[in-house]
């Protein structure tokens, strides 16, 4: 809901198609949770809830992804999962200041505190830094990758040297279904407005 592109579902059901892929094709366990699993105030407090909960499960260590980074790859999640094993934990860091992977170890977690940080805004990934400092943890930072919140992000990506073919044809089909959709409404309207003949006198009296 905070994203300005999460209006246009097509584009959003390519991202989530994507990112699942991606997720499955590691063969790590995973958790999905969409809006009817989550809980909380906030989105802080839900995606702080949401790692509890997994953490609560036996796990000692999560990887968090969001579904707007298109250029998130199977190996750059197998990196993250082999530092948590080794105890260092991870950050995959957006080019809008934002984070695209999170990797966590359970004795590094504060529920209240990981909830608290300045989600949503430019500066996540300079406070998410100084969380890990304040948890003395080892950390693994990986390549930035861009992320997709807006139209014109999407525009950007679109035209990028480094956007992949596949994603790059899922997500002009949806654009093209949503102009084919908006020009087949707009002729339908006009349609309407004007093949009829237009009545510009008053009744007849009876």
């Amino acid at each position: 809901m905070h994203k300005k592109l999460a209006h246009h579902s097509g584009v959003m059901q390519v991202l989530n198609t994507r990112v699942m892929q991606t997720v499955k094709s590691t063969g790590i366990d995973y958790f999905h949770f969409t809006e009817q699993e989550q809980y909380g105030l906030n989105f802080g407090e839900r995606l702080s809830n949401s790692i509890q909960e997994v953490f609560d499960k036996g796990y000692e260590s999560v990887i968090c992804l969001g579904n707007d980074t298109p250029l998130l790859t199977r190996s750059l999640i197998q990196d993250a999962a082999v530092a948590l094993e080794k105890g260092t934990a991870v950050n995959g860091m957006s080019l809008d200041g934002g984070l695209y992977l999170i990797g966590l170890q359970k004795n590094g977690f504060d529920e209240v505190s990981f909830g608290a940080l300045p989600w949503q805004s430019s500066g996540l990934a300079h406070a998410f830094h100084n969380y890990q400092a304040s948890q003395n943890q080892n950390v693994l930072v990986l390549e930035p990758l861009a992320d997709i919140d807006t139209e014109q992000d999407l525009q950007d990506f679109l035209t990028g040297k480094d956007a992949r073919d596949a994603i790059i044809r899922l997500l002009l089909i949806a654009l093209s279904r949503k102009r084919n959709t908006y020009k087949h409404l707009k002729e339908s309207a006009s349609y309407i407005l004007f093949s009829k003949p237009l009545n510009k006198g008053s009744p007849k009296a009876a």
